[in-house]
């Protein structure tokens, strides 16, 4: 059973009016979106599904990028990333390490991926409003998906506002398995007090693609509620990433 205690988490799935809203904004979108125009081959997609059709998106904008720095390699190169890592999205998403694992000493490949993944998460991010009205905000959704939304491991991201709802940090609290993440409140709140934030914002994804919080979450968003009140710092929400799909506690009327 997967959880995020004080420690793990787990999920399920439920509809748009519950909190869900699918914006196909994932980094495996925004990549695609962001090369399209080098690859509309349009051909026999009608006869094709959608995805198969994805999938043949992501083999033309993937071998036209690595075409740029390794013009005879560019086909053999971007099939094998996407046979091992799925999509444009988990390839933008992986280390250094598990992409020199499939493709070896083609380093220049290897920078230009990563200097992709830095672009488009660099573009979301620049896309942020510079207060945030909702947890909920669209901009912030897009951002949140491109940035977790492809991530193979469960990961907690902690975004503190001060009283304007202004952003004034967004930061990595805590990793693991696909299955399983710790997460000490505690390194939580010390963060908060020391940035002086008067608000938080947590985030965590789902890799299996899960929506619904288990008892594990939301038992972990009440205790940081509860000591969020104590120290007069507000909980605005907890947002779950799956995919190109969102949950919202609020939108649960689970805070």
């Amino acid at each position: 059973m997967r959880d995020l205690v004080a420690n793990n988490r787990a999920g399920g799935a439920y509809g748009e009016a519950d909190g869900r809203i699918d914006t196909s904004a994932g980094i495996s979108h925004y990549a695609s979106r962001f090369f399209l125009s080098l690859a509309d081959n349009a051909g026999d997609r009608n006869l094709l599904s959608s995805a198969q059709i994805e999938n043949l998106q992501d083999r033309s904008v993937l071998a036209q990028l690595i075409e740029s720095v390794a013009p005879e390699n560019a086909a053999t190169l971007s099939n094998a990333l996407l046979i091992e890592f799925g999509s444009i999205g988990r390839i933008l998403s992986e280390s250094e390490e598990a992409l020199r694992r499939v493709i070896g000493s083609h380093d220049a490949v290897i920078n230009l991926l990563m200097a992709a993944e830095k672009l488009f998460t660099a573009q979301l991010q620049n896309d942020l409003p510079k207060r945030l009205v909702s947890a909920t905000d669209s901009k912030l959704i897009n951002y949140l998906q491109g940035s977790m939304g492809s991530l193979a491991n469960e990961t907690m991201r902690v975004l503190f506002l001060d009283n304007a709802n202004h952003l004034l940090k967004d930061e990595e609290l805590g990793t693991g398995s696909p299955n399983k993440i710790i997460v000490p409140p505690r390194s939580i709140l010390k963060r908060a007090l020391e940035l002086n934030a008067s608000a938080i914002i947590l985030v965590h994804n789902h890799p299996a693609g899960d929506l619904k919080p288990s008892q594990s979450d939301i038992k972990f968003t009440m205790l940081i509620k509860t000591i969020c009140r104590e120290l007069e710092i507000k909980l605005h929400d907890h947002i779950i990433i799956a995919g190109n799909q969102w949950s919202s506690f609020r939108k649960m009327r689970l805070l």
